[in-house]
């Protein structure tokens, strides 16, 4: 039995604007007149997340039994996002909104993440085809796409203009829009010239006859660059009447703005994966409104929709879906289902991407084995010193036993490419800096590293610096971050250092600008992020996760808390003598080695003999010694000391003052007769630099 629920049920809930469902004013054939233009975007492969492709079809049906007049478009990013995209290129996608029905649809930066070769196939598979006023060939000077569509509705006509963002550049893969030799041959209207392409097609458009002209655009409303938002594009156009908009994930119902010529301009954006489903009404005098429809009922008897050809989901009650794209959703799935379970190696251990104690998710302020795992397959795989991973491009674990190409796909599902960049070690330092300036909050731009290890002090305010865009300018007080080292050394902030990562990250802004642009990328383009684990668990692993995986909180790579004091400095005093039996009277030498065994250099060093200094230093380098000879004639004084001398050294960085004795065995001067004198003087020399005569009395004790 399918379930159901009845419209008036509905209504008399008072769920009317929840569901987007209402009787609408009759026309000759019971339909309303409205127009109703039903929109997604940013799906990125949701094909049935919430809503779902299923659920969107029957609503479509829903709207076309109660008005005369239904359009269904899309502002981009639906083809990739997913392994249901990455492994077909985007195909099913395409697929499926053909099955539903879409009439128009515009480009997002992710449809270009196949080639733009891959993407001209699938506007050809895609029996809309795709809309964009901006984008254009560099060689021909000629668009690329249609920059508009016009439909006619009633009596009336409304056009689409399509709108990319500049933004795809960077965002997508600079390279995909490069020749051989480096030079962009495609354009997104960047140079300044994104209005007038846009003014010149909403010009044609109304020229064409249209009545109502919509931006069917993929641009964003917060956090994008000046002049190119949807707000901003809207204040310099004149002609239109709404922007359905895409690209930064908003969840925004309806917002007023001014064009250009002062007349209002809707701007309205779904959110993402099918959240929700956008519905613009436009009603015969002209008026227009948009809301969203966060859930689909079931149809109304009304509707006259026959009941086997929709259903309420089995596994999620009091979701309703449309038989037939619900049966095409699982066909894809099952054509899928071999490549996916292919099995590319096993772990006794779960790679998680949350805290084993508290089930949160953890990888965006916190280590954990799976990004240990994911940050060395790139320095192994990729050859470098230092491979990284933002925790933001981990998206899913891998749980204990069997490890299916699919559970690769899960963890990096976007397809991202690698590369091998030279930077500095400042970079480093900066770039994990800016990573750790949210915590104890997330970031998806914390770093996960292989090759090195950090400390993060979140008790001192993060003093990072970012521009209105969200680009990281400086750090101006003091590093959260410390102790950095690279395979057991201290990072040198001017040292060279190779590093491995995703090719967004070290090239295309994901890092904050702190990286892409201001490095020598070494190696390009390489091979795909999963490829890379992959490869990493086959090649290098043998198949199979070792124990060092075995820990959820990762190997220890960074530590939180009080930074560990550096570690103290270190130094040893040899003393020896080229005699060790004299008589009162008798010189002899005693030669002093000073030896920083420490790891970083000492300063102000001063080596004493008795109280007096006998040689000193500004510095002295890990490593590094220093030798001293002093020459000494023995007293009767030292028979009674037992002929011990004493030797000892001061340097900054030194916990406390070093001491050594030497002991020469001096006999009375009957064996061997004295000089006559009871003082000593000696002659200093250092051996390490100019020679220095010193001399005094030695003080009888």
């Amino acid at each position: 039995m399918k379930g159901y629920k009845r419209l008036s049920a509905i209504l008399a809930a008072g769920a009317v604007s929840l569901c987007g469902l209402a009787f609408p004013a009759s026309a000759d054939d019971g339909r309303s007149d409205d127009i109703i233009i039903l929109y997604t975007n940013d799906v990125h492969c949701g094909i049935d997340d919430h809503i779902g492709y299923d659920g969107l079809m029957l609503y479509k049906r829903e709207m076309e039994a109660l008005y005369g007049n239904v359009l269904l478009a899309d502002a981009g990013d639906a083809i990739s996002g997913a392994p249901v995209g990455s492994l077909s290129n985007g195909k099913y996608i395409t697929r499926l909104m053909n099955a539903v029905g879409y009439d128009v649809a515009t480009v997002g930066n992710h449809e270009f993440d196949y080639e733009v070769s891959e993407l001209m196939l699938r506007a050809d598979e895609l029996n809309c085809g795709y809309i964009c006023a901006n984008f254009l060939s560099r060689e021909t000077g000629e668009l690329v796409f249609e920059p508009y569509k016009l439909f006619e509705t009633g009596d009336k006509k409304v056009a689409f203009v399509g709108a990319a963002t500049p933004e795809t550049l960077i965002e997508s893969t600079p390279t995909f829009f490069q020749n051989d030799e480096g030079e962009y041959i495609y354009s997104f209207g960047e140079d300044g010239s994104l209005y007038s392409l846009l003014q010149n097609a909403v010009d044609a458009a109304r020229a064409d006859g249209a009545d109502y002209v919509v931006i069917l655009g993929h641009l964003g409303e917060s956090n994008i660059t000046d002049g190119w938002s949807a707000p901003e594009i809207a204040a310099e156009l004149t002609g239109i009447d709404v922007i359905i908009d895409g690209h930064s994930h908003e969840v925004t119902p309806g917002m007023t703005v001014k064009s250009k010529d002062g007349c209002d301009v809707l701007i309205t954006q779904t959110g993402t994966k099918l959240n929700n489903i956008g519905k613009l009404t436009i009603s015969p005098d002209g008026s227009m409104k948009t809301e969203l429809v966060s859930s689909v009922p079931a149809p109304d008897e009304s509707m006259g929709l026959a009941e086997d050809s929709w259903t309420e989901d089995s596994a999620h009650p009091g979701v309703f879906v449309d038989e037939a794209v619900s049966l095409e959703i699982l066909d894809i799935k099952e054509a899928l289902a071999d490549e996916l379970s292919r099995r590319v190696g096993s772990t006794a251990y779960t790679l998680t991407d949350s805290d084993p104690d508290t089930g949160l998710r953890a990888v965006r302020n916190a280590e954990t084995n799976l990004s240990d795992f994911c940050a060395d397959a790139f320095r192994e795989v990729l050859g470098a010193d230092i491979g990284f991973i933002n925790g933001g491009a981990v998206r899913a674990a891998i749980e204990a036993g069997d490890i299916t190409f699919n559970d690769l796909l899960s963890v990096f599902p976007y397809g991202n490419s690698t590369a091998v960049a030279e930077v500095t070690g400042q970079q480093i330092l900066d770039l994990l800096e800016n990573g750790a300036c949210e915590l104890p909050g997330e970031s998806g731009s914390f770093i996960h590293v292989s090759g090195a290890s950090y400390c993060v002090d979140d008790s001192i305010p993060s003093s990072v610096v970012r521009n209105d865009k969200g680009i990281f300018t400086g750090v101006d007080g003091a590093y959260r971050v410390s102790n950095v080292l690279v395979n057991g050394e201290p990072l040198d902030p001017d040292g060279k250092y190779i590093v491995a990562s995703a090719d967004y990250f070290l090239k295309n802004g994901g890092d904050g600008g702190i990286i892409s642009g201001n490095c020598t990328i070494v190696k390009d383009d390489i091979m795909p992020d999963t490829d890379v684990l992959i490869n990493y668990l086959n090649d290098v692993l043998g198949g199979e996760v070792p124990d060092k995986y075995s820990d959820p909180h990762g190997e220890g790579r960074i530590t939180k808390g009080t930074a560990p004091a550096a570690p103290a400095g270190s130094l040893s005093l040899e003393v020896s003598s080229d005699r060790s039996e004299c008589n009162t009277g008798d010189e002899f030498i005693v030669t002093i080695t000073a030896v920083n065994t420490g790891s970083a250099p000492l300063t102000d060093v001063a080596v004493y003999f008795e109280d007096t200094p006998v040689y000193t230093a500004e510095a002295l380098e890990e490593g590094k010694k220093a030798e001293v000879s002093i020459r000494l004639r023995a007293t009767e004084a030292d028979i009674e000391t037992g002929g011990i001398i004493h030797i000892s050294a001061s340097a900054g960085g030194l916990a406390e003052p070093v001491a050594a004795t030497l002991t020469v065995r001096v006999l009375p001067a009957e064996a061997n007769p004295a000089t006559g004198s009871t003082d000593i003087g000696f002659a200093l020399m250092i051996f390490a630099g100019a020679a220095v005569l010193v001399s005094r009395k030695r003080r009888e004790r």
